[in-house]
């Protein structure tokens, strides 16, 4: 529909001839000439070599052809995706996530939106909390399970997972066979973290302020995975999400930390999005699976 006022160049183009392309086009041959008059005129030049009845598209023509056809692709493109977004079972949902809920906490909410909404398309981005708020602002995304929750009136949370801290250690060291730690326990230790972009990277020097100690960070890695496994390694120690299913290695010890501080996770979404939509549905899903996990 969208593209209906340009492509009958397209079909004048591959007959060229008047009354064939008329004909195929299922519209008066004096309308078609007339088209092709006001769109030469527009142009300030002919699009077309004349042979009689017969025409020969020439090198102007042929140049507005390829314009022609790449925009009627993009408007039918276009409207086929306005068609979907009025469907929102149909629709898309562009779906960002941290890295280290990649492992556990992202599957479980794709599932349980793919479950109820299988014709909806799921478009999948990881990054770090800074990105992903960016990226949802920017509307580069429709919703992101991030930490922590963002300061801002614009943008909606939703919490999913509140986590407590521990600190881990190899599974030989000299505080493993503590029931709970102070970090400042751990105070003389080389301590293994995130960049301080990161909110896991947050925690650690909020802890340690909280505290009164300084954590020195020997190591960094953007993958709370890898922190944990160099801890394995005996070259540190970390402060990390106590009840992570995945970070747990054959080697580690996590020790409950003695602290208030937590990790929060959550959705973040832009605050005047549409209900009705598909990221509306995908709010829903993930709302089920937090009132499954509290009834358990």
């Amino acid at each position: 529909m969208l593209s209906d006022d340009l492509s009958w160049f397209l079909v004048l183009a591959e007959t060229e001839h008047v009354g064939d392309a008329a004909a195929e086009l299922r519209i008066p041959q004096p309308t078609l000439s007339r088209r092709l008059a006001r769109l030469e005129q527009r142009m300030g030049t002919t699009l077309f070599d004349r042979h009689g009845r017969s025409l020969s598209l020439n090198v102007r023509g042929k140049a507005l052809r390829s314009r022609i056809r790449a925009a009627v692709t993009q408007l039918d493109l276009a409207e086929s995706e306005v068609r979907r977004l009025l469907d929102p079972e149909t629709g898309l949902v562009r779906f960002d996530f941290l890295h280290s809920l990649g492992t556990w906490l992202a599957p479980q909410l794709i599932r349980a939106f793919a479950t109820s909404h299988p014709r909806a398309e799921i478009r999948l981005h990881q990054g770090t909390g800074t990105e992903l708020v960016d990226r949802v602002l920017d509307d580069e995304a429709d919703i992101a399970l991030s930490s922590p929750r963002p300061d801002r009136d614009d943008m909606a949370w939703l919490e999913m997972w509140r986590q407590p801290l521990a600190l881990c250690v190899p599974a030989d060291h000299w505080l493993a066979g503590r029931s709970t730690v102070s970090l400042s326990d751990a105070a003389g230790e080389p301590f293994i973290s995130t960049p301080k972009s990161f909110h896991s990277r947050d925690l650690l020097d909020a802890v340690a302020a909280d505290e009164g100690i300084e954590a020195k960070v020997a190591y960094e890695s953007d993958e709370l995975s890898t922190v944990a496994g160099l801890v394995v390694a005996g070259i540190g120690v970390a402060l990390l999400p106590a009840d992570d299913p995945y970070l747990p290695l054959a080697g580690a010890t996590f020790i409950p930390l003695r602290t208030e501080r937590t990790r929060e996770i959550g959705l973040i979404w832009r605050a005047d999005h549409d209900p009705e939509s598909t990221t509306g549905l995908f709010l829903e899903a993930a709302r089920g699976l937090t009132a499954h996990s509290s009834a358990q």
